[in-house]
This record gives structure tokens, sequence and C-alpha cells, in this order.
């Protein structure tokens, strides 16, 4: 929804909805909190919460942040950035520099992330945001589950203003 950047504090993610009426009652106050188009998706196994980012620094260019994920990223001061584009070798240090790096392999009986497709993931993406670069102000990822296959879940781009006909 435009103007909402964190929807789970305007009460507009609902998780572990096991049956059809749970679904429906999630919808409804969903959309009395937040309008009536919503993304209903399948529940990702739980797993360490990555953020991945990107701002246009006007200086320096697409600049891609990696950092805690989920409903801590504004609270742990656990990031990291580069500089777009980069390949895999250069995610991979990114990844080894966080210090939630150690939950990646499987903390205390957790299955570890498949590091390899992860750092692929965030090369990628640092790849995207240098060809989105002249029409993309930012981007936020967040969270990407850090399971044995990492997913993205959630979103949210804003466009430059000369991209979006303002």
């Amino acid at each position: 929804m435009p103007g909402i950047a964190h929807k789970s504090e305007r009460g507009g993610v609902m998780l572990d909805l096991r049956h059809e009426a749970a679904v429906r009652e999630a919808y409804t106050r969903t959309a009395a909190a937040l309008g009536p188009r919503v993304m209903l998706a399948r529940m990702l196994p739980a797993g360490p919460e990555l953020a991945l980012g990107a701002v246009r620094d006007p200086q320096f260019g697409p600049v891609v942040v990696l950092g805690a994920g989920g409903t801590l990223v504004e609270l742990l001061d656990d990031r990291v950035a580069a500089l777009a584009p980069f390949g895999v070798a250069t995610a991979r240090r990114l990844l080894d520099r966080l210090r939630l790096r150690r939950l990646l392999d499987g903390f205390r009986g957790a299955p570890a992330t498949d590091l390899a497709a992860l750092a692929d993931l965030v090369a990628r993406f640092s790849v995207l945001v240098h060809a989105l670069a002249p029409s993309v102000l930012e981007i936020d990822v967040n969270p990407v589950i850090c399971g044995p296959f990492p997913a993205a879940v959630d979103g949210l781009l804003v466009l430059a203003p000369e991209a979006a006909g303002l």
C-alpha cells in the first residue's frame, strides 16, 4: 500500500494461518487496517532473517546494504555496504562480516543456510540494483529468510520522481 513502509506495525502481516476461517479473519482485519488489496502467500519455515537493500547515493551511485532483517532491522546495528555491482565473492565477504553470520551455519540445531545460494542472491541483487539505478531511489527486500533455500519474502521499491512521472 502506498505510504506504508512497515506493514507489520500497522497490522498488515498475519502469520501461521492454518485454516480457511483464520484466513478470512486475517483478511477482515488487514482490509480494515490497510485497505482491501492484500497478498496471500505460503508460510515459509522460520530461519535467520536478513535485510537486503539499496540506495542511490548522489556521489557514489548505487549502494547495496545487507544486514540483520525482519523486525530487528532497525534494532540491531549489524549491516555492511558495498558499491553495486559486485560478484559472488564480494557477496560472500559481506555476509562473513555480519555479526549474525554464525546463525547462517545452523545455530543450535537449526538448518544451515545454503551460503552459495545466498551469496548468489546478493550478487544478482547488486547487478539488478546497478541496472535500475537511473530509475530507482531505494529498494528494500526484508526479510530474506535464510533457511536451506534463501527466499525473499517482502519488498519495497521507491522510484525516482522522474521515473514515476512526478
